[in-house]
Parts: structure tokens; C-alpha cells; sequence
């Protein structure tokens, strides 16, 4: 039985969410859960008093257990009271990138059903003298997460209370986290990866951190934070302008290439790193290990189960969502032997998953099968750039040919360039070796956690003409 649910079952017969248990059990409710971008802090008992506020809110709007909420913003303590005071109430919750343009969020509202939409200002807190006792529902729809589709709309990923935690159990326990430790919420709430922060939070018992103003400096002072390459890299330029102590034990990584001088660094701190690979589907991490310089993602955590078709990795387990939703209903996302076939391309090598790419961003080039991510990865190790994305560009004689996006760590220029390529010869074939580099431009980043290729096909198309 796992450590949350002996606490669940000692504070009472009725099942309540996490954190109600913790703030009924003497061991927990004084300890602190939270800290506020200010650095406030909040015991489980003040937590779980500030989640009845906004569902005492939540039910003067007319908010009930057959609604979905949306939220649109950045990260706040109120965007996070909201989204645990929908799921208390029983309703569906829906983060939106407040990047996106209003009519974009409007037509996503509309398609999902949303009857109230939040942004920070618009939550506040009510008295909760009597608040009506629900019985925490586990098996039920709670979250909605978007997930880029290849075309239109992005699809609403449907995951319950248990699913959340069954993903988290698994990486507490390769990470070491626990009642003690602190983790950042470094990661946007309306990203899966935001919120297997929080439930990792709410299975362990531990605190939440929110960033303060000064984001870096935030990074080193809890035990735990989960981060992408680029951001690794700006705390790191970040370290060197303002030295400082540092409390940091472990980061996980995810999201694209991870550099292996990037983990050689933080080993050299004294931290652990750990490289991870995990989707929307499946509540976030599925692989994950501590980093040690190959380029795999490790063994499957606990629950989750694996297994390679024709190259896709086909997943399902700890974690899987209970579906899409769509016109009001639940729609399965697994086939008909109950896999979720994720369309990544991966090899079984050395006792663990390599994983090498999206099948559906394969393209073809004078009759050879070109893996944009392959031929990141060799660039990612030139030590000579930040991010790098690799698309096709038409071409009359080879059909597609590649180029990429490239954010150098110097100024972009032929030098540049030259450098990168004189880099290339002899570790890429040279039908794989761009034919073109174009500036990557950082103002497409979806807040600052990954870029869509989607989105950069569209900016190279303009380029090109």
C-alpha cells in the first residue's frame, strides 16, 4: 500500500484528496505544504482552509460537480488553490497558455465545453463555514490536458486523481522525494509537466515552492526542481554571474536533447541528475534514470509497462489517461489491445529505451529516411549551441532536404555557422547534414518550456516563400 493511501486510511473511512489527509493527520498539518512567490508559507491545515475558500467561490458562480473550469495564466498560489478546489468539487479542470491569442482560447472553451474561465485576478476567496462534505472520487474525470495535435485544435487529455498518482509514486521513488524535501513549480500548471510537479508534491507530503521574482535564484533553494536543457543552461549562466550556496539535490530533466555536459555540470555541483521521457497521456514521466552520459531514458517506473511495434513505442500502465475528450464524452485513446501507440520511434539498447524520435517528423530526402531528432542530437553535442530544431525544406531534386533552427551560444553568423559545420563532417552522413541554418527565433517558444516544430514549419514556410 503506498505511503499516501496509509494516510488516507488513518485520518478516515471516507477517502479524501491528499490534501485533506495531510491536514487531518497531526504528522502533516502543521508542517509547512507551500511557499508563496513572496516566500509565505502555509500548513497543510491553511492549504486545504485556502482550497475551501475558492470553492466556496467556485459554488456562488454556479460552478458544480458536472462543470469544466478552465484557468488562463502563468503559475500563481491562486491558479493552484483553483485548480485543486475544481477537482475537490468534483468538476473538470482545464489549464489554456495565456499566450494563446483570446480567440484561440474562446473557440477552445466552446469546443471542451468550459462554462467559467479564470484568469488570477478574477479567483477569490469566500467564507467556508459549510461547504457541502463530497466524497473524494478518484476514478473520476478531473484534469483536461492539451496536447499539440499534428493538425487543428489541440486535443483535451482526460486523467483522473488516481492516474496522477500513480504516475508520481514512481518518481518519488527513483528520485528519492519525500515528506522533507521541496520541489520547485518551475514548470507551467497548464503543461502535464506542471502538474506532475504538484502531484508528486501531494503524494509525498512535502512542500511546493513557487518561483519568486529572480526564477534562478529560486532553482537553489529546494531539494528538487524539474527543468528543460535551455533553462539548465541560463541557471548555470545564472551561477556564474551571481555566486551563491546552493540547497539543490536533484533535477529531472525532460522535454528535448539533453546535453551530457549539462548532467557533467550539475554532477560536479553535487547534484543528481536524472533524464526522463514521459507525454501527456500518460500523467507525465514514464522512463526515467539518473544520468549517465548514454543516450537512453532509462527503464520503465513502476506501473508502467512498454513495449516496441515496428519501432513505436507502445505504452500503458501507471499514469494512462482515461481518454480524449470529445463532444462531451470520453473518447479511449488506446487500441484494441489496450496500448497507447505514442508515434515515437525508439530501439531497445543496453537494458534501456532510446528513444529517436517522432515517426511523424521523418521525412524523406533523395529516397533516404531522415530522423530530424538523429541529427540534433550529434549537433547538441557540438558544445556550440542552446537549442536546435531540424526541419525539411522542399527541394526539386532530393524531394525535402534538411536545414535548422539554431540558437548558438554565440551571435548567429557565418563564423558560427562554419564552426557547426567543420563539426559535422564525419559524424553525420551528407545527405543529413543541413543544407541551410536560419536564427531560431525565441519569441515562438510556447512559455518558455518547449517549441512547437508545428509552429517553426509555419515561421521556415514564411521565410522561404
Amino acid at each position: 500500500m503506498t505511503k499516501f493511501a496509509l494516510i488516507s486510511l488513518a485520518t478516515n473511512s471516507m477517502q479524501k484528496f491528499p490534501w485533506q489527509a495531510f491536514a487531518q493527520n497531526s504528522a502533516y498539518a502543521d508542517q509547512i505544504a507551500l511557499r508563496n512567490s513572496q516566500g509565505d508559507p502555509f500548513t497543510w491545515v491553511e492549504l486545504a482552509e485556502k482550497i475551501n475558500q475558492v470553492e466556496a467561490f467556485l459554488l456562488q458562480e454556479g460552478v458544480t460537480a458536472q462543470s469544466a473550469v478552465a484557468f488562463c495564466g502563468k503559475n500563481s498560489e491562486q491558479i493552484l488553490f483553483l485548480y485543486l478546489a475544481v477537482i475537490q468539487l468534483g468538476a473538470k479542470i482545464l489549464g489554456i497558455n495565456p499566450a494563446f491569442p483570446q480567440e484561440k482560447r474562446e473557440e477552445l472553451c466552446h469546443v471542451y465545453g468550459v462554462d467559467f474561465c479564470y484568469q488570477t485576478e478574477d479567483i477569490h476567496y469566500l467564507a467556508a463555514e459549510a461547504l457541502p462534505e463530497h466524497k473524494a472520487n478518484f476514478t473520476k474525470a478531473a484534469t483536461m490536458t492539451l496536447t499539440s495535435g499534428s493538425t487543428g485544435l489541440p486535443k483535451a487529455v482526460v486523467h483522473n486523481v488516481s492516474a496522477h498518482l500513480a504516475n508520481a509514486e514512481g518518481v518519488c521513488a527513483l528520485m528519492n522525494f519525500g515528506k522533507d524535501h521541496s520541489w520547485l513549480l518551475s514548470l507551467p500548471l497548464y503543461h502535464v509537466s506542471g502538474q506532475g510537479i504538484v502531484w508528486r508534491w501531494l503524494y509525498a507530503g512535502a512542500t511546493l515552492v513557487l518561483p519568486k521574482e529572480d526564477f534562478y535564484q529560486s532553482i537553489g533553494e529546494v531539494s528538487h526542481v524539474s527543468l528543460v536543457p535551455t533553462q539548465l543552461q541560463r541557471w548555470f549562466d545564472y551561477l556564474t554571474e551571481h555566486p551563491q550556496p546552493v540547497q539543490t539535490q536533484a533535477v529531472l530533466l525532460g522535454g528535448t536533447q539533453i546535453p551530457v555536459k549539462l548532467t557533467q555540470a550539475l554532477n560536479e555541483l553535487g547534484i543528481r541528475s536524472y533524464s526522463g521521457y514521459g507525454m501527456t497521456e500518460m500523467a507525465s514521466t514514464v522512463f526515467a534514470k539518473q544520468s549517465d552520459g548514454k543516450i537512453g531514458v532509462g527503464q520503465p517506473l513502476l506501473g508502467r509497462e512498454f513495449k516496441l511495434v515496428n519501432e513505436e513505442v507502445w505504452l500503458k500502465g501507471a499514469g494512462l489517461a482515461m481518454g480524449y475528450w470529445r463532444d462531451g464524452d470520453i473518447v479511449p485513446l488506446t487500441n484494441a489491445e489496450g496500448w497507447f501507440q505514442t508515434k515515437d520511434k525508439g530501439q531497445w539498447l543496453d537494458n534501456e529505451l532510446v528513444i529517436q524520435g517522432r515517426l511523424d517528423n521523418m521525412f524523406i530526402s533523395g529516397g533516404e529516411n531522415i530522423q530530424p531528432e538523429e541529427i540534433e542530437k550529434v549537433i547538441a553535442q557540438s558544445d556550440l549551441v542552446k537549442q536546435v530544431f531540424v526541419l525539411p525544406k522542399r527541394d526539386e531534386e532530393f524531394g525535402q532536404r534538411p536545414v535548422a533552427l539554431v540558437e548558438f551560444h554565440m551571435p548567429f553568423n557565418e563564423s558560427a555557422v562554419e564552426s557547426l559545420n567543420v563539426f559535422l563532417q564525419g559524424r553525420l552522413e551528407r545527405f543529413k547534414q543541413p543544407v541551410a541554418y536560419y536564427e531560431l527565433p525565441l519569441n515562438l517558444s510556447d512559455g518558455a518550456i518547449k517549441v512547437s516544430r508545428k509552429t517553426l514549419a509555419g515561421w521556415l514556410a514564411k521565410q522561404l516563400g
